[in-house]
C-alpha cells in the first residue's frame, strides 16, 4: 500500500468493506485501507456504507486504526451522556472502569476506553469529586452520589488510548494519600546517537542479558525503528532510571567458547543474525578476520559484546507503555484487607498502587489478587453488620 500522510484525529470519509474477528475493515478517502475495532463499533455498519470516522492510530508498520468518533467534541458529548444517566439514577450507576465492557456499551451507547476517558475528564474538571465526611460523596455536577464504602480501582495512564488515567492518582492526594508519580515502564527504549546503527536493524531479535543495575534480565531483544523493545528490554525498564545499562549479546557462552574454532571468520561462529554481528562488529571497529589473526586489543573490543555499554535516551511513551511505576504508596494501605490506614471504608487495589512486576502477567495477578482480598476483607466487614 503505498505512503500516506494521516494524522491521528484527521476527519476521513470511509466505506465499509467487510467485517473481521476483529472488526470492520473501511477503505479512508478511497485510497487506504483502515480497521474499526468491533469493540468500539456501538452500531450496525453494512457492507458498502458511507461514514464519517476518524484516525484514530498510525501503527509503526503504516496500518490504521479507525474510530468514528474523535476529539473533544466527541469527549464532550459522552460525558453528557454520562450525567444525564447519573441524573436520572440519583447518581448511581453501576458500572465502574473494571466492569465489562459489554454492559457500558449497553448503558451508554460508547467503549470502555471512552467512558474511562469521559469520567477522568469529568473529574479533572471538578464536576466529579470526592469529599469525606460520614461517607464518601462522589460530587458530580448537580447530582451527588454518597457511599459508605469507596473502593478506587482505576489503574495507571499507561497506555491511554484505551482509557488509562491518573485519576486515582488525583483521588488519592485529594484524600491526603502519599504518592509517587506515575512514569511509564514495561516499555521500549529510545536510543542515543551512538546507537542509531540499531534503528537498521528494526524487526530482528535477539536473546540477551541486560544488566540494570543490581538485576539482571533475560529474554529477547527486538530491534524497533525508534529503538530497542521485545520482552528483555521492557522488564528491565521497569528498573531502569537512568544512566547506563549494559548487554550481553552472548549471554549463554563466554567469549572464548563462543570463538574456540581459532581458523574460523569471527562472524561465522557468533551465534547470532548475520546483519547483527555485522554492525556489532563495525560499531566496536573490529574486522572480521581468522580468530587466530585477533588481536589483544581486538579481543578486548569483542569483550564488548558480553557487556555492551549504553545509556538509553528514554523510553516509547505512556502509548506504547505496558504498565506505570509509581502510585499511591503501600505504607499507608493495610495489606491484609487493602483498605487505607488514614481514612476507615476507603480501599485502593490494582495499579493505581506503587506495585508493579516484571512481564509474564504479573501485574494481571496483582490485579486480580488485591481486588480478591479486597472483596473478603468487604463481605467480613458488611456480614458482620447482619
Amino acid at each position: 500500500e503505498r505512503p500516506h500522510n494521516f494524522k491521528p484525529q484527521q476527519a476521513v470519509d470511509l466505506i465499509i468493506a467487510n467485517s473481521t474477528d476483529l472488526g470492520y475493515k473501511a477503505i479512508i478517502n478511497h485510497s487506504h485501507w483502515g480497521v474499526l475495532y468491533k469493540n468500539e463499533v456501538h452500531q450496525r455498519l453494512s457492507f458498502g456504507q458511507y461514514k464519517k470516522g476518524f484516525i484514530k492510530y498510525i501503527r509503526p508498520d503504516g496500518k490504521i486504526d479507525l474510530s468514528l468518533q474523535g476529539g473533544q467534541e466527541t469527549r464532550d458529548k459522552y460525558a453528557k451522556i454520562i450525567l444525564n444517566y447519573l441524573k436520572k439514577q440519583e447518581g448511581f450507576a453501576p458500572v465502574h472502569d473494571k466492569s465489562d465492557p459489554q454492559l457500558i456499551s449497553d448503558l451508554f451507547g460508547m467503549s470502555k476506553g471512552a467512558f474511562k476517558k469521559a469520567i477522568g475528564g469529568l473529574y479533572k474538571q471538578r464536576i466529579i469529586s470526592i469529599e469525606k465526611d460520614e461517607a464518601y460523596t462522589i460530587q458530580m455536577d448537580k447530582t451527588k452520589l454518597k457511599a459508605k464504602h469507596l473502593v478506587i480501582a482505576t489503574g495507571s495512564p499507561a497506555y491511554p488510548q484505551v482509557g488509562g488515567s491518573d485519576i486515582g492518582l488525583s483521588l488519592a492526594k485529594s484524600l491526603g494519600h502519599a504518592t509517587e508519580p506515575f512514569v511509564p515502564v514495561l516499555v521500549g527504549w529510545t536510543v542515543q546517537k551512538d546507537q542509531f546503527w540499531m534503528k537498521e536493524l528494526s524487526g530482528i531479535s535477539s536473546w540477551v542479558s541486560i544488566d540494570v543495575g543490581h538485576k539482571k534480565l533475560f529474554g529477547d531483544l527486538l530491534f524497533a525503528h525508534k529503538g530497542i523493545s521485545g520482552p528483555a528490554v521492557l522488564s528491565a525498564s521497569l528498573y531502569w532510571k537512568k544512566g547506563l545499562v549494559k548487554i550481553d549479546f552472548l549471554p549463554n557462552s563466554s567469549l572464548k567458547d563462543a570463538l574456540r574454532d581459532r581458523k574460523k571468520q569471527v562472524s561465522t561462529q557468533l551465534q547470532l543474525p548475520k546483519r547483527l554481528i555485522k554492525l556489532l562488529l563495525e560499531n566496536i571497529d573490529v574486522k572480521d578476520q581468522p580468530v587466530q589473526s585477533l588481536s589483544p586489543s581486538e579481543w578486548e573490543k569483542l569483550s564488548l559484546l558480553k557487556a555492551y555499554p549504553m545509556a538509553p535516551a528514554g523510553n516509547f511513551g505512556l502509548k506504547k507503555a505496558e504498565a506505570c511505576r509509581g502510585g499511591v504508596l503501600t505504607s499507608e494501605i493495610d495489606s491484609k484487607t487493602m483498605q487505607s490506614t488514614l481514612h476507615e471504608n476507603l480501599y485502593f487495589i490494582g495499579e493505581v498502587l506503587d506495585v508493579t512486576g516484571e512481564l509474564g502477567g504479573y501485574n494481571f495477578q496483582w490485579a486480580f489478587a488485591s481486588a480478591v482480598v479486597c472483596a473478603q476483607a468487604l463481605e467480613k466487614k458488611l456480614l458482620a453488620k447482619i
